[in-house]
């Protein structure tokens, strides 16, 4: 998970924890090592794909399953790179998401 917000991070790793997910979570891009070891999917705040370039083609290289945090009022991001879900949302719409990740791997 990345995402610039403590108390974001802090609440949907521990609502991911719970479900016995293991959860690598970042303030930025700069410090998520997550892309080089393997992982069921990445949660990132379209924040962080905003304030760095490199983070939107990143991910699309990435082959991975995305789940992009929006906050409902930007204008959606050209070629998301994943699936979107919008804030605030309910802790069970995440993993739900998360889960159908899990399914299909």
């Amino acid at each position: 998970m990345i995402a610039p917000d403590l108390g974001l991070r802090q609440a949907l790793t521990f609502a991911l924890e719970v479900e016995g997910f293991v959860v690598y979570a970042y303030e930025d891009w700069c410090s998520a090592t997550v892309l080089a070891s393997p992982t069921l999917c990445l949660v990132v705040d379209d924040q962080v794909v905003r304030a760095c370039d490199n983070a939107r083609q990143d991910l699309q290289r990435a082959n991975r399953a995305v789940i992009l945090l929006t906050d409902g009022i930007s204008a959606p991001l050209d070629n998301s790179p994943g699936l979107s879900l919008a804030k605030p949302f309910e802790g069970a719409e995440l993993l739900r998401m998360v889960r159908s990740f899990a399914l299909a791997a």
